[in-house]
């Protein structure tokens, strides 16, 4: 695709934008948030890769049975809040992280265990 600087609408927007001056603390925090979550990850796909866990999760998902859902993963035992969502087709997982307060960052995964259907997104 061509590109003409002469007919872009905004042609110097971004560039003249001013950012306040660098501090890393904050990125720093959600950083370490981020890999907190990503270790707590790994503890809920080592679960997950269970026979007799997945069978669990996945059946109550399957009878529409949210609660039963939730309490699979909270049983798991991560320290932060995990969201549970699921369709015919899988499962997705959201982390949340806190850093100084506020939420920071967010680690999702989504693990297929049915056919792709497009219907059911």
């Amino acid at each position: 695709m061509y590109y003409n600087p002469m007919y872009y609408p905004y042609p110097h927007y971004h560039w003249n934008r001013q950012y306040p001056s660098v501090d890393t603390a904050t990125f720093l925090q959600s950083v370490t948030a981020f890999q907190k979550i990503s270790g707590e990850a790994g503890t809920i796909l080592k679960k997950l890769s269970e026979q007799q866990f997945a069978y669990q999760l996945m059946a109550a998902a399957q009878a529409g049975n949210q609660k039963e859902v939730d309490r699979l993963i909270k049983s798991i035992g991560t320290s932060t809040p995990v969201t549970t969502k699921y369709t015919p087709d899988g499962v997705l997982l959201t982390i949340h992280a806190d850093a100084d307060g506020s939420q920071c960052c967010t680690l999702t995964m989504y693990l297929r265990w049915g056919a792709f259907s497009p219907h059911h997104r």
